[in-house]
C-alpha cells in the first residue's frame, strides 16, 4: 500500500506494507488506515504535478513504471477488489453498499 511512501524526503509509513492483526484490531482501524492511505497517495499525486506523473520509479518487478501507469494500475486493482465484494455480498443475500436504494 505504501508505494507513495518517499524516503527520500524522509517519511517512512506508519505501518509495514502488511500490518499486523494486533497493529489494526477494529474495524474503526482498519477503515482509518484504509482512510489515510487514500488520503498519503493523493497528497503525492498532487505534489508531483502533470509533469511528475511522468516520471518513472523501481515498483518492483522487471521494468520501470511512470508513476500516473502506476497509479491507474492501483486504481484499477481496486476495482477488481471491489468487483469480488459485490460478488462475495450477492452470494450471501445481502445487496451491495452502491446498489442500495437512497
Amino acid at each position: 500500500m505504501y508505494f507513495f511512501t518517499d524516503p527520500a524526503q524522509g517519511k517512512k509509513p506508519r505501518y509495514g506494507d502488511d500490518p499486523k492483526r494486533d497493529e489494526l484490531k477494529t474495524k474503526a482501524q482498519v477503515v482509518a488506515f484504509v482512510k489515510k492511505c487514500v488520503e498519503d497517495g493523493a497528497a503525492v499525486i498532487k505534489s508531483k504535478g502533470d509533469a511528475g506523473m511522468a516520471t518513472t520509479i523501481d515498483a518492483g518487478g522487471s521494468r520501470l513504471y511512470r508513476v500516473d501507469e502506476l497509479a491507474y494500475g492501483l486504481v484499477e486493482h481496486s476495482g477488481e477488489h471491489y468487483g469480488q465484494l459485490v460478488v462475495y455480498y450477492r452470494a450471501n443475500g445481502l445487496v451491495p453498499p452502491e446498489s442500495r436504494k437512497k
